[in-house]
C-alpha cells in the first residue's frame, strides 16, 4: 500500500509500507511522461562509549536534549551550546537528517533552508488557530537549525496604532500570544512522526524539535513592590532603638541569686 503527498517543484513523494526506508520521488518530465527515483535510507546503528542504538531507537544527550539515531547519526532537538547565543524571543529549535537532505538535493536541489518556507506555509495555512507568526532562519549548524518566530509586520502595525512606543518586553509577551502554540504543534508533530510531516517531501529531514522561549532573568528587572527609601531608613531606626532599650533593661536588672 502507499501514501502519497502532492509537493512543490513538481514532485510527487510515494512510500510503500513494506519499505519504511524507502520511498519514490516522482515528477512529471517533458511528454507529460512520470520518472520516478527510489530513495533508501541506510539502517545503520548508532554505537557510543556506553551503549549501541538501533536505527530510529531514542537517546538522550546532556545540553542536547532528546536524540534519535538515524543512518548512524544522532539527531537531536538542539545544536551544541557553545555554538548558539539566543536573543529575547520565541524559537523552534529543529534537528534535521544530512542523510535525508543529500538524497533530497540529488533529485529536487532543495536544501534544508527551504524547509523554512514550508514551515512558514504550515503555520498560516494548516495549524489551529491561524497565526500571523512569520518564521526566519536564524542559525544553522550541522543537522540543527533554529528558527525565530516574529510578529508579522501587519500584526506590529495593529498592534502599534494609537498605543504609541511599546517596550520589547511588551512585543514578546505579543510573540508567545502568537507563536508560541503554532510552534508547539508543529514541533509535537516533528516527535511524532505525524504523516502530514513524515510524508512531506520537504519537511520530513526533520526528526526532532523542541521550542523555546527566551524571556529577560528576574534579576535583570526592579524588585517586586520596592520599598520607598524613608520606609527602610525609618525600619532600621525603630529596630536600632529596641535593640538599645533592651540591653538598658539588661544593665539594670539585678544579678539572680
Amino acid at each position: 500500500m502507499e501514501s502519497e503527498r502532492s509537493l512543490s517543484a513538481g514532485l510527487l513523494q510515494l512510500y510503500r509500507e513494506d519499505e519504511p526506508e524507502c520511498s519514490e520521488l516522482c515528477q512529471c518530465s517533458e511528454g507529460e511522461t512520470l520518472v520516478c527515483n527510489t530513495v533508501c535510507v541506510e539502517r545503520a546503528p548508532c554505537q557510543t562509549e556506553f551503549a549501541f542504538y538501533n536505527h530510529k531507537a531514542p537517546a538522550y544527550q546532556a545540553y542536547r536534549g532528546r536524540c534519535l539515531c538515524y543512518s548512524g547519526r544522532f539527531i537531536c532537538m538542539r545544536p551544541s551550546p557553545e555554538s548558539y547565543n539566543l536573543p529575547l524571543g520565541v524559537f523552534l529549535f529543529l534537528g534535521y537528517s544530512e542523510t535525508d537532505e543529500a538524497l533530497l538535493k540529488n533529485h529536487s536541489n532543495m536544501t534544508v533552508q527551504d524547509a523554512v518556507g514550508s514551515l512558514q506555509e504550515i503555520m498560516h495555512h494548516e495549524v489551529t488557530n491561524k497565526t500571523s507568526c512569520s518564521l526566519t532562519l536564524y542559525n544553522v549548524t550541522k543537522e540543527n537549525l533554529i528558527v525565530m518566530a516574529k510578529l508579522s509586520s501587519e500584526i506590529l502595525r495593529a498592534h502599534n496604532k494609537g498605543k504609541g512606543h511599546h517596550s520589547s518586553l511588551e512585543l514578546l509577551t505579543k510573540e508567545k500570544e502568537e507563536c508560541v502554540a503554532p510552534l508547539q504543534d508543529i514541533s509535537e508533530k516533528i516527535n511524532t512522526h505525524h504523516p502530514e510531516f513524515h510524508s512531506h517531501l520537504l519537511l520530513s529531514i526533520f526528526k526532532m524539535a523542541e521550542v523555546e522561549v527566551k524571556v529577560p532573568s528576574k534579576s535583570s528587572g526592579s524588585p517586586a513592590n520596592p520599598q520607598p527609601s524613608w520606609v527602610l531608613l525609618l525600619s532600621g531606626l525603630v529596630t536600632s532603638s529596641l535593640v538599645l532599650f533592651f540591653q538598658h533593661q539588661l544593665i539594670k536588672s539585678p544579678p539572680v541569686s
